[in-house]
């Protein structure tokens, strides 16, 4: 995909890093970049020059990624900012909620060139919803609505049977289960996560209100994307509850192992490979998974959550 003229300031103080991503973004993706191998080299960049989008190495001398793009928000609001690591994003949490980071993407070997692509793209359009950000314009994806409760484990063992993934049947048909009771019962019923045991079961939603659930794959991965109108998810939220799943308690367990809310998201993260989560607030919450056949990609995972 060509770009419209954008323009990308890449920081890392690691110069054969900086110059690999430097150079794909520019013949690949025909954008701009300026490079910078601090933070103070960074804004002296941004004081003079437009720029569209900071893509910042976390760990740096001089400045961290997380003060850099702290810095950027509060000067330049409109310029989008991603963190990248090579190391476990799940150590960063209390720094992404702190900072107001919803995107940190891993530095894997081989370099996923075509997953940092997909994810500065559909930033810098504003255009973050839907599978096509994933996969070649070639690849073709199924598409349905689930209007009712009552069979989310057939409609998941639908959904595993379409993307023939029999080793993972188990897990992802939990995951699933999970996420089409989150876009149902939270997104659009806007239920009491503390009082499911007052939930209604019997209903239908109407056509306009109903989960559409998207699915494609190809020789490399496959996808699932699970989408409701009711918006109301928040990044500060995801963030919150993946946090205290990670944090441990002084006996050693997780926070949050009895929080009430949350599980959905965690068990998603913890058993796929990509958890990417899109918001439009008050009109549209967009969950997609992703799992890699190989283990060419896997690893450290990185965090996506988007809102406009």
């Amino acid at each position: 995909m060509e770009n419209l003229n954008e323009v990308i300031l890449l920081v890392d103080d690691e110069l054969e890093i900086r110059q690999m991503i430097l150079d794909y973004l520019e013949d690949n993706g025909g954008y701009t970049v300026y490079e910078a191998a601090n933070g103070t080299e960074a804004l002296e960049i941004l004081s003079r020059t437009h720029v569209d989008l900071v893509l910042s190495d976390i760990n740096m001398p001089v400045m961290r990624g997380f003060d850099l793009l702290m810095e950027v928000k509060d000067r330049y609001p409109s310029v989008k900012r991603v963190l990248i690591t090579a190391y476990n994003v799940e150590d960063y949490f209390e720094m992404a909620m702190k900072y107001d980071i919803g995107n940190i993407f891993v530095k894997t070997t081989p370099f996923n060139f075509a997953e940092l692509s997909s994810i500065l793209n559909k930033l810098l359009r504003n255009d973050i919803f839907g599978l096509k950000h994933y996969f070649e314009p070639c690849v073709q994806s199924s598409q349905f609505k689930i209007l009712s409760s009552r069979n989310l484990e057939k409609d998941a063992e639908k959904i595993v049977q379409m993307i023939d993934d029999k080793e993972e049947a188990n897990r992802l048909e939990l995951v699933i289960v999970e996420l089409l009771t989150n876009a149902i019962f939270y997104g659009i019923r806007n239920e009491l996560p503390d009082r499911k045991e007052t939930w209604q079961h019997d209903f239908v939603l109407t056509d306009d209100k109903a989960i559409t659930v998207e699915i494609a794959k190809d020789r490399e991965k496959y996808a699932v994307s699970i989408c409701d109108v009711g918006g109301r998810l928040k990044k500060t939220d995801v963030l919150y509850w993946l946090n205290r799943q990670n944090s441990r308690d002084r006996n050693g367990l997780p926070v949050g192992l009895y929080d009430s809310h949350g599980r959905g998201l965690f068990i998603a993260r913890r058993y796929i490979d990509r958890l990417i989560i899109n918001i439009d607030h008050t009109r549209r919450t967009e969950v997609i998974i992703i799992n890699y056949y190989s283990d060419t990609f896997k690893g450290f995972k990185p965090l996506y959550i988007n809102e406009l």
